[in-house]
């Protein structure tokens, strides 16, 4: 049965031998093993030449030695085919008979050949895991970099783009200021003086009212002047016009104001530049707006700043914007508190200013410094106090980081470099 079961197979090699090496019967496998075509080595006098380790002899000595069916020799054993080329076999030899029967598996050594093989293939996979790891980091990292630069690409093109925009508005804001400022000049000064006229105008008609008793004795006239007061609701000009006047000034006032902070915006009559001390700028702002600040509570946190080369009255005036619209933000359901820090980092100096107010909504935030930018109520503001702050500083080498959160206060930070400093 058993040589009907291995007479076909090739990997594996069956053969019934003499002790005096002849051949008896071989399967396939055993004439591929022998690298002879089937049968040809059958009934060969001395097959025993090609049992290199064990010899043939040790196993024919065994196989006598052994009892029918017994195995004397089970492993390795080399095998050499017509070629003289060995082949590590797993071997099994047993007595069959008189004869000794040999049952061989795969060829080990090919078997370890393929392992071998395979084993360096696995260690190229791995070799080309790791290169292609260390290709997939250096590409995330170039990813990241790019990503970094595009984010300071578009940071850059926003900031050129507001400069350009804070430009062509400077411009414009310049013509505008200097076509205003001399009408109103004569506005302020015809009100005034028309103020005075109204005043003179009421006192005369206070006088005909004294002697409205001497009209009694013409009942014509006097008719007619009570008339013409009734006309002329009497009563209510000389209430309404004290305070048309008021307004009118206050309006004029207003107004002169908004073309300060465009004259400032568009540069107009730029103090000199000299050194300054940025902590006695910040000072001498407070003293000006103290009146808006005593409900608020001032807080101080100065660190140690040297002297800057800059424009004093241009940065006291961005320092003022920038503390005016903490006040404006302020949040009046709970205590106001404005807290001012100075420090120096590098080769630049920077200035917080820093309230508990009502913060400032996400979307609001890259439109702050737009000019003419507001959130306030109609008249509330003329959206020039950022932008102008803005300008200032920008104009000084600097710039503005803004942090806040709604309900939260804002902070805003201005950095300034020492790039001119006293020694120049």
């Amino acid at each position: 049965m058993h040589k009907a079961l291995f007479q076909t197979l090739q990997s594996v090699a069956f053969a019934e031998i003499s002790v005096s090496g002849r051949v008896i019967s071989a399967n396939d496998g055993f004439y591929v093993l022998l690298q002879h075509s089937s049968g040809s080595v059958a009934g060969v006098d001395d097959v025993g030449q090609y049992f290199s380790n064990p010899p043939f002899a040790e196993l024919v000595a065994s196989v006598q030695r052994a009892a029918p069916g017994e195995v004397v020799h089970q492993g390795l054993l080399t095998f050499l085919d017509q070629s003289g080329e060995p082949h590590s076999l797993l071997a099994r030899v047993f007595r069959q008979g008189d004869h000794l029967a040999l049952l061989a598996e795969h060829d080990v050594g090919e078997n370890r050949r393929l392992l071998a093989a395979v084993l360096s293939l696995n260690d190229e996979l791995a070799e080309q895991q790791r290169v292609l790891a260390r290709a997939n980091r250096q590409l995330a990292a170039e990813k990241a970099e790019q990503q970094r630069l595009l984010h300071e690409l578009a940071a850059a093109q926003a900031h050129l783009v507001q400069s350009a925009q804070l430009a062509s508005v400077g411009q414009l804001a310049a013509g505008v200021a200097h076509e205003i400022n001399n009408p109103i000049g004569f506005v302020r000064a015809n009100l005034a003086t028309l103020g005075s006229y109204v005043d003179d105008l009421l006192a005369i008609v206070d006088a005909y009212a004294a002697g409205e008793a001497l009209l009694a004795r013409d009942a014509a006239l006097l008719a007619s002047v009570q008339a013409l007061c009734l006309r002329c609701d009497l009563d209510f000009v000389r209430a309404d016009a004290a305070v048309l006047v008021a307004e009118s000034v206050a309006g004029v006032a207003r107004v002169a104001r908004i073309v300060s902070d465009l004259k400032d915006f568009s540069r107009i009559d730029e103090s000199e530049w000299q050194v300054a001390d940025l902590h006695a700028c910040l000072e001498s702002t407070l003293n000006v707006a103290s009146h808006a600040l005593r409900q608020v509570a001032v807080v101080r946190q100065y660190g140690v700043l040297p002297t800057l080369y800059c424009c004093p009255s241009q940065l006291s005036q961005a320092f003022m914007n920038l503390l005016l619209n903490a006040i404006q933000w302020l949040d009046l359901s709970r205590p106001g508190q404005i807290c001012l820090r100075s420090g120096q980092l590098g080769d630049q100096a920077w200035i917080e200013i820093e309230d508990n107010g009502q913060g400032i909504a996400a979307a609001n935030l890259q439109r702050i410094f737009d000019p003419f930018y507001s959130t306030r109520a109609i008249g509330a503001g003329s959206g020039l106090g950022l932008s102008s702050a803005w300008g200032i500083v920008s104009r000084h080498g600097g710039r503005i980081e803004v942090r806040s959160e709604p309900g939260a206060g804002s902070c805003f930070r201005v950095w300034l470099p020492f790039s001119r400093m006293a020694s120049e």
